[in-house]
């Protein structure tokens, strides 16, 4: 016969009550009460019931993540610091990726409903968010992570400050004729920005105009022909700006191979400072973007969000509500800068 809560509260010589409120961590529980529930429990092996929890509250322990690929070591930074901020509240993740494919992020949407999920962090795949609405809709909180959108709480970088730090650091250095390679995705604001901002620069400056050189993602395949597509550009530029490290990895790999040197033939400056960047056989110039802290503060919003959901739900004092409804309204919108950091691709001497 399986250990029920009516169990652990005799035990521990409480209610049932307390003993929820001990393991879901929703209301406080005085320390000596909670350490005679959980003693209780492991003498017992009672082991607490998410599903029979959902029910009673509406919403599972579990916070849903939706990122564009598993495989990007981008998102790798932002999940630790959102495992460690679920792991103190006693939350677990479930993490999804939809390959940036609308139908796969609204199939994981659809199953994070279906599962009440408490929360949902998402970096988004398009500028459709229907289905997000729907999760709203049902009271589950909604962040989107590294991207913006005018009606959602959102953390995010400063894209076009971290697109002008490429262009005026090739022009400290010299160069007057950038290119760039972009990976093209038609609903990739972010990339969209780091261009706009790296093209402002350059036409304040009065640089000549190189041509941009697009591809369909950041894979290998299409870091090479861009590469290619480079070597075989009449009049090459000096330097390049690449809008992503995955992609640079590539690019400078097969312009090696090719015969060209870089820094001495072409400078490279690239984007996201990915873990890998810095042990390169050709170290990135890299414009760094603090990924743990986007996860961090993104997953920080979230519980707030998750609280204040959880408070209107005992509170009866209406001016309370009343003040409570406006912080809900209020939108939660972060945005962080970037930084450059200077290695050996782009062709600058390091100062200490």
């Amino acid at each position: 016969m399986s250990v029920t809560i009516r169990d652990v509260a005799h035990k521990a010589g409480v209610s049932p009550i307390t003993v929820s409120r001990a393991f879901s961590g929703t209301h406080p529980v005085a320390e000596e009460t909670q350490r005679k529930v959980f003693e209780a429990a492991k003498e017992l092996g009672y082991v607490p019931d998410l599903l029979a929890r959902a029910l009673v509250h509406k919403q599972s322990p579990i916070i849903g993540v939706i990122v564009l690929e598993l495989a990007n070591p981008f998102f790798v930074p932002i999940l630790d610091a959102v495992q460690a901020i679920a792991w103190q509240k006693n939350y677990m993740l479930m993490v999804s990726q939809s390959q940036r494919q609308l139908d796969m992020e609204r199939a994981s949407v659809h199953q994070f409903r279906q599962m009440r999920v408490a929360g949902v962090l998402i970096t988004p795949a398009t500028r459709e968010t229907e289905h997000l609405q729907l999760l709203k809709a049902q009271g589950t909180p909604v962040v989107f992570v590294a991207r913006r959108s005018e009606g959602t709480d959102y953390v995010t970088f400063d894209e076009l400050a971290g697109g002008r730090m490429v262009s005026e650091h090739l022009i400290r250095l010299g160069h007057r004729k950038i290119g760039c390679v972009a990976h093209d995705e038609p609903h990739n604001a972010a990339v969209q920005d780091r261009v706009h901002g790296f093209r402002q620069v350059l036409q304040e400056a009065g640089c000549t105009s190189c041509p941009t050189i697009h591809t369909q993602t950041v894979r290998m395949a299409d870091a090479i022909r861009a590469a290619d597509t480079f070597l075989n550009l009449p009049e090459r530029p000096t330097a390049v700006f690449v809008t992503a490290d995955r992609l640079a990895i590539g690019f400078v790999h097969r312009l090696q191979q090719r015969g060209l040197r870089v820094p001495s033939d072409v400078a490279v400056v690239s984007y996201d400072d990915i873990r890998y960047a810095e042990f390169l056989e050709v170290p990135l110039t890299t414009v760094a973007l603090p990924k743990h802290e986007v996860g961090q503060l993104a997953a920080q919003v979230l519980f707030e969000r998750i609280e204040e959901n959880e408070v209107s739900e005992v509170s009866d004092d209406s001016g309370c509500q009343s003040d409570l409804q406006n912080l809900q309204n209020e939108l939660r919108q972060v945005t962080l800068e970037p930084r450059l950091v200077i290695r050996g691709s782009c062709g600058a001497k390091r100062r200490d």
